[in-house]
Formats: C-alpha cells, sequence, structure tokens
C-alpha cells in the first residue's frame, strides 16, 4: 500500500520526466540494436550491476578499479562509437520527415513513371536470373557513400537499364543510381555493409546495398544472380524473397512519402 501511495504522490513533471527518460532509451536501444551499440549497452549494464554490488558489499579495491573505468570510459565510448554515433545523429537531424505529414493527399499518391519501369526491369532481370542492383536516391546525396561510376543522366527505359546489366557492358557489375527521374550514373560501388545479422548466403550486392542504405536514406532494390530474388534495402534492413506483388508493395512503401518499410517481412529480415 505504501508503495502505491508513493506512486500515486509523484507530481505531474515527475511523471511526464520518467515517461520521457523511457521513450529515451527505449529509441536509443532500438537505433542500436544491431550495431557495435548493443553490446556496448549491455557492457554499461553488466559494469553497473558489478559497480553495485562492490558498492553493497565493501570490495574497496575492485570499486577502485571501477571508478577509473566509469572516469575514462566516457571517452573511449566516444572514439570507439563514432561510426554509429554519428549516423544516429544523422537519423535525428532528418527533419524534413516531419514535413511530409502536411502533404495532400493527391501529392502522396502520385507515383513516379520510373517506378513502374524500375518493377518491371527487375522482374524481366529476375526471371532471367542477371544480377543487378539499383540506387533509389530519395533526399539525401548518395555520391558521398559511394565510388562513382559512369554519369550517363539518360531518360529511363526498360532495354537500356537491361542493357546495362548484361555480361558484355563493362559497367554491369556496378550499380545504377536513379535520380530525379533518370538514370543517373552506372557501373558506381556501393560500401559493404559490416553487420553480422546479414546471412552468410548473401553474395556482395546484398552486403552491399544493406551498405549504402546504412549510410543514407536511399532505396536499393537487388536482383539475385544465383535465385532470380528480388530483395529491397531501406534503413539498413533487407526485405527477401518478395514475390512480386510483395516488391511492388514494399517499393512504393519506401519511395513514396507514407513509409511503412517491411509490413511483410518483419525486421531482422536477414534469413
Amino acid at each position: 500500500m505504501d508503495a502505491i501511495a508513493a506512486f500515486l504522490s509523484i507530481s505531474w513533471p515527475k511523471l511526464i520526466e520518467m515517461l520521457a527518460v523511457a521513450t529515451l532509451f527505449y529509441y536509443l536501444l532500438l537505433a542500436a540494436r544491431g550495431t557495435k551499440g548493443t553490446v556496448v549497452i549491455g557492457f554499461i549494464i553488466t559494469l553497473g550491476a558489478v559497480y553495485f554490488v562492490c558498492t553493497q558489499f565493501q570490495m574497496i579495491t575492485l570499486k577502485t578499479i571501477l571508478d577509473q573505468i566509469l572516469f575514462y570510459g566516457p571517452l573511449a565510448l566516444l572514439v570507439i562509437l563514432a561510426p554509429e554515433i554519428r549516423k544516429m545523429l544523422e537519423r535525428a537531424g532528418k527533419t524534413y520527415a516531419l514535413l511530409e505529414w502536411f502533404m495532400t493527399r493527391e501529392e502522396a499518391e502520385e507515383q513516379s513513371p520510373i517506378l513502374d519501369i524500375l518493377t518491371k526491369t527487375a522482374q524481366e532481370l529476375s526471371e532471367k536470373r542477371i544480377g543487378a542492383i539499383f540506387v533509389v536516391e530519395r533526399k539525401e546525396p548518395v555520391i558521398e557513400h559511394l565510388v562513382p561510376g559512369t554519369e550517363l543522366q539518360a531518360l529511363p527505359d526498360k532495354r537500356f537499364i537491361q542493357s546495362l546489366f548484361e555480361k558484355h557492358n563493362p559497367l554491369h557489375d556496378g550499380a545504377v543510381v536513379i535520380r530525379e527521374d533518370r538514370i543517373w550514373s552506372a557501373g558506381n560501388f556501393l560500401p559493404i555493409s559490416e553487420s553480422k545479422f546479414i546471412s552468410d548466403e548473401l553474395g556482395t550486392r546484398h552486403r552491399a546495398s544493406v551498405g549504402l542504405s546504412e549510410r543514407c536514406d536511399a532505396v536499393v532494390v537487388v536482383v539475385s544472380e544465383e535465385s532470380g530474388e528480388i530483395s529491397v534495402a531501406f534503413n539498413g534492413r533487407l526485405a527477401r524473397g518478395l514475390d512480386e506483388a510483395q516488391f511492388i508493395e514494399q517499393l512504393k512503401a519506401v519511395v513514396e512519402p507514407n513509409e511503412t518499410f517491411a509490413s511483410i517481412v518483419p525486421r531482422p529480415a536477414f534469413i
């Protein structure tokens, strides 16, 4: 009863503060999932538990050592987790996403004509077992995250796009970048993801697609040369094994303003 009375006596500002802290920790854990941050957070929790035990049982020597670790630890974490912290800050800084809620329904329902060409091209390449990787640039420029290939700035055409991935074409190993409804460039090489959640059976194209999606808001479509499987990478996640209807749904979900990515394939989708 005393505990209930103490809880009911909490003022509204304190209650709001508790909810804010809980929400902050929730999103911190969510953002850290699948990165080095997960291991570090687990280590910090364990360290805190050991420090509590040392304090309670007066383990002076061990407590002194932990005091030094806790004093210099934050600086070490800033160095170790610098890439992850940068990514989290970049994600947090995407304030443009809030503006999309104010778009009219007509604007949200507009579909770029290149989306239709992209889906049909990917499906035909899948049937022919021709490997391919497409990068659909969104708000953030992708040029700083990849090794640039040959600039084309060509109008979208299904046959032309397919020819870029034919074996005789010197650009076939790289990715095609789609920007502003144009085939902007081909033969681009993407950064490889270091995520441990990616299945060992996946090749370089899939790892590269996830790698780029970890660094910016681009949507990456991958066609497997071995199986013809179509996958979609976005925000460090990979939706695999999509049939035609699922592929179109997932692609629209991330390219169009109302984002509900991976409504079919739960996270993590690395299997």
